[in-house]
């Protein structure tokens, strides 16, 4: 684990969150993220801790099944104002509609397993049926 510092290249960042180059630089150009000015004689970018910081984010609401647009909305709302009851409403409401579509997949796997069960006993008895005559 690398040790926290000021500042990280986009190869430093990659690495920590086993990501590429590209997808970072996709995060810059649509507005996750932001690199400071590139600095020496290579112009690298660089990233602030606070962007590392942000970049876990996106990356937490990529994996709970969020889109860009509203894992940017969310976290500019918190950033803008953390303690801000619109605010707050707004990420609480994300986080219900993401709940339900979770809860409506559950129900349409459920049932699908369901049918997949019925189908398989079915098939069984047909062929211990076929077996005993």
């Amino acid at each position: 684990m690398m040790e926290r510092k000021e500042k990280y290249s986009i190869s430093e960042i990659a690495s920590m969150f086993d990501i590429t180059s590209r997808t970072i630089r996709y995060y810059e150009q649509v507005g996750l993220l932001k690199s400071e000015e590139r600095e020496g004689p290579t112009h690298q970018r660089y990233f602030t801790d606070s962007e590392r910081r942000r970049l876990k984010l996106i990356l937490r609401g990529k994996r709970q099944g969020f889109k860009l647009e509203e894992i940017k909305e969310m976290i500019d709302l918190y950033e803008s104002n953390p303690t801000g009851e619109k605010e707050r409403q707004r990420i609480l409401q994300y986080a219900d509609e993401k709940i339900a579509e979770i809860t409506e997949k559950i129900h349409e796997l459920e049932m699908m397993r369901a049918e997949i069960e019925m189908h398989r006993q079915r098939f069984l008895e047909e062929k211990d049926n076929e077996q005993k005559g």
